[in-house]
């Protein structure tokens, strides 16, 4: 074992413990995932959604473009 996996190991062997001899461990280690997880789903929304993004205003132009297409080709009919 590498001295990185020895270390992973004492961590969640501790963590394991610590869990089985208090439950409040465990809900906040819960507590702790979930903000987590809010956090990066709350990132991705900046990150998708941001108005100066060049990546999402360039999808959206892109979607804009082939709409007027699509309408022109309508409008011809």
């Amino acid at each position: 074992m590498t001295s990185f996996q020895s270390a992973c190991l004492v961590i969640f062997a501790i963590l394991a413990y610590l869990m089985w001899v208090d439950e409040n461990v465990t809900v906040y280690l819960t507590l702790i995932f979930k903000i987590m997880r809010v956090n990066a789903e709350r990132m991705l929304w900046m990150i998708r959604f941001h108005p100066r993004n060049p990546i999402t205003n360039l999808m959206m132009k892109w979607k804009y473009e082939r709409l007027a297409r699509e309408l022109q080709e309508e409008y011809r009919k």
